[in-house]
């Protein structure tokens, strides 16, 4: 794909970005991207075939964004157990930022959309529990931990948990609090894994 086209790709995705987060996906419109990248609306089936598909585009940019940044903070983390946090802070602290600029109701709009977005999250999940089972797995091999009867089960496990955790810092104002909960919590994880 030519440089130019990318670049017209990034100005579609940052435009339909600005109005998705404004108006929700549902009421958002092909007219309205277009008219916020200052370009014709039929110019945008050069790139996209349809809402979904730039929907999708935006997720998985964000995505990629978000496993990069965290495989980048557990890279710098020392021990296991700050690894970890390091991947569940920077988790958090990306959908903070994302959520800090929607209401709540784009963001239950957002959630509802499963479908679209299905197979990429199948995607992401794996990609993470892949991330944190090597953190397991690191910390058995350096004798930071103690063995893990199943280590993919317990990574599925805290990735879940994670999900669930998403919403509660989307949803309230008291993130720091909700995030220093989370270190307690891990502290007692890893007090019973620690050999």
């Amino acid at each position: 794909m030519s440089q130019a086209r990318e670049e017209k790709k990034k100005i579609i995705l940052q435009a339909a970005t600005e109005v998705l987060l404004e108006y929700g996906p549902y009421k958002t419109t092909l007219d309205d991207i277009a008219k916020r990248a200052r370009m014709a609306k039929t110019s945008l089936y050069y790139y996209f075939k349809d809402k979904d598909e730039i929907i999708r585009a935006i997720i998985q940019n964000d995505m990629d964004q978000l496993l990069d940044s965290m495989t980048r903070a557990v890279d710098a983390a020392q021990g296991s157990e700050k690894k970890l946090y390091a991947l569940v802070e920077t988790r958090l602290q990306f959908i903070s930022e994302r959520t800090m600029r929607a209401s709540k109701e784009v963001i239950y709009e957002f959630i509802s959309l499963g479908g679209i977005f299905e197979t990429l999250k199948e995607h992401y999940l794996q990609a993470q529990r892949t991330l944190v089972e090597k953190i397991f797995r690191e910390g058995i091999q350096k004798g930071e931990l103690k063995p893990i009867k199943n280590i993919e089960t317990t990574s599925f496990v805290m990735i879940a948990s994670m999900f669930g955790i998403d919403h509660m810092f989307a949803f309230y104002d008291q993130r720091e609090h909700i995030l220093k909960g989370i270190k307690d919590v891990l502290s007692i994880f890893f007090a019973g894994l620690r050999k």
